[in-house]
C-alpha cells in the first residue's frame, strides 16, 4: 500500500507559485531548477531547505540532495524545473544505495502538475523495513487499478538509470543497473520495464514540471542515516536543447526512426513487423523490440542488437500466446515508438 505523497494539490500550487518568486535557482543538466524551501508542507508534510548544505552541485556538475537535521528539525530536498516539460523521454542517472534507504525515506523522480496529473518513479520502503518491492512506476492516481507497477531493486553498485517515455497514448517505464543514455547492453540489466496505456496519461497542456525530491514519509524522522544523500549525475528530458550531447556523436531526429504497422493485423499465428532507421554517418544504434500485453507486462524480447541505417523486417510467431491486444515497442538509441496489434486464434 502506498502513502499519498501530495494530499493538497491546490495548496501545493500556492506553494509552487510563491516559491517561483522567492526560490533559489540552480543550473543543472542544461536547464534551470527551482530549489524548494520552507514548510511544513507536502509531500510528507516536511520542512524543505534550499541551503547549499542540502542541495548543491559538485565540481563534476552532479546534483546532491540530502536529508539532514538542523536545530532539531529534519530538512528534506526537492528541485523542479523552471520551465514546463512535455511529451518525450525523461531519463535520470542516479548514484546512491536507493534499495538501502531508511524505512521513512523516499526518492522521487517525476513530472507533476496536480495529484492526478503526474508520472512517478519512486523508491521507498514506505515504513516497512522488510519491504522487498522498494521501487514503483506510477501514473497517478495510484489507487486506480492498473496504474502502478511495484518491483524489486537490489543493487550491487550505486549507479542506476531510470526513465519514462511519456507519449499521448502510452508511458513506457524502465529501471536498470548502470548509467546509460540509451538501451543497456542486454535485457538482464533491467530491474523492470512497464508499458502503461490506461486512461490517466496526462496531456502536454496540463503544464507539468520535472521534479526530483528526497523526503520523509509522513514527516517521520529517519532511524538509519547510513544513506542520507542521493546524487543525480544527469537528467535528460525534452526541455533541453541538444539533449543528445551525452550520446556520443550521434544526433538522430525522431523522424529517423519509423515503425510501421505489423502486417497482417489482426493475425492468427504469425505477422511481420517493419521498421526503418536513418542514422547520421551510418553509425550503428542499439536497437531492441519488445512485446507487451495489454496490462503492460513484458511478454517477449523480440530483438536485441545494433543496426545501421536501413529498412528491416521481423517475423513474429505467437502460437503460444493467448488471443488479445498486444503492444510492440521499438527502441533505437534514445528514441522509442510503439504500435498496437491484435492476435486472434
Amino acid at each position: 500500500m502506498k502513502v499519498s505523497r501530495k494530499p493538497f494539490a491546490c495548496f501545493w500550487f500556492l506553494i509552487l507559485f510563491t516559491s517561483m518568486v522567492w526560490a533559489r535557482i540552480i543550473h543543472f543538466a542544461g536547464v534551470d531548477w527551482y530549489v524548494k524551501n520552507g514548510g511544513p508542507y507536502g509531500p510528507g508534510p516536511n520542512y524543505w531547505s534550499d541551503n547549499e548544505q542540502s542541495v548543491w552541485l559538485d565540481e563534476q556538475g552532479r546534483l546532491h540532495l540530502t536529508i539532514r537535521q538542523e536545530n532539531g528539525i529534519w530538512y528534506c530536498s526537492e528541485v523542479y524545473t523552471v520551465k514546463e516539460t512535455t511529451y518525450g523521454q525523461h531519463r535520470f542517472l542516479v548514484e546512491g544505495w536507493i534499495d538501502r534507504m531508511d524505512r521513512n525515506m523516499v526518492l522521487g523522480l517525476f513530472v507533476y502538475a496536480t495529484d492526478t496529473s503526474e508520472i512517478d518513479i519512486e523508491f521507498s520502503k514506505w515504513g516497512d523495513p522488510l519491504r522487498e518491492q522498494v521501487a514503483s512506476f506510477t501514473v497517478q492516481p495510484y489507487w486506480e487499478q492498473g496504474n502502478q507497477q511495484l518491483f524489486e531493486c537490489q543493487l550491487d553498485s550505486t549507479p542506476t538509470t531510470h526513465f519514462f517515455d511519456w507519449q499521448p497514448g502510452f508511458v513506457h517505464f524502465g529501471s536498470m543497473r548502470g548509467h546509460y543514455y540509451a538501451a543497456p547492453p542486454s535485457e538482464s540489466y533491467y530491474f523492470s520495464r512497464w508499458l502503461y496505456n490506461g486512461d490517466n496519461i496526462p496531456t502536454s497542456d496540463m503544464r507539468l514540471h520535472t521534479h526530483i525530491n528526497f523526503w520523509l514519509m509522513n514527516g517521520n524522522a529517519p532511524q538509519d542515516l547510513s544513506v542520507n544523500e542521493i546524487i543525480i549525475t544527469d537528467v535528460q528530458q525534452p526541455l533541453q536543447t541538444g539533449a543528445l550531447e551525452n550520446y556520443g556523436s550521434v544526433h538522430i531526429v525522431l523522424e529517423g526512426l519509423q515503425l510501421e504497422q505489423n502486417f497482417p493485423n489482426p493475425f492468427n499465428d504469425r505477422t511481420v513487423i517493419f521498421y526503418r532507421l536513418q542514422c547520421p554517418n551510418n553509425k550503428p544504434l542499439p536497437v531492441s523490440l519488445t512485446l507487451f500485453d495489454c496490462q503492460g507486462r513484458v511478454i517477449k524480447h523480440i530483438l536485441e542488437g545494433s543496426k545501421v541505417s536501413g529498412k528491416y523486417s521481423i517475423n513474429l510467431q505467437t502460437k503460444e500466446f493467448p488471443s488479445g491486444i498486444y503492444f510492440y515497442l521499438l527502441t533505437a538509441g534514445p528514441f522509442q515508438k510503439t504500435k498496437k496489434m491484435l492476435f486472434v486464434k
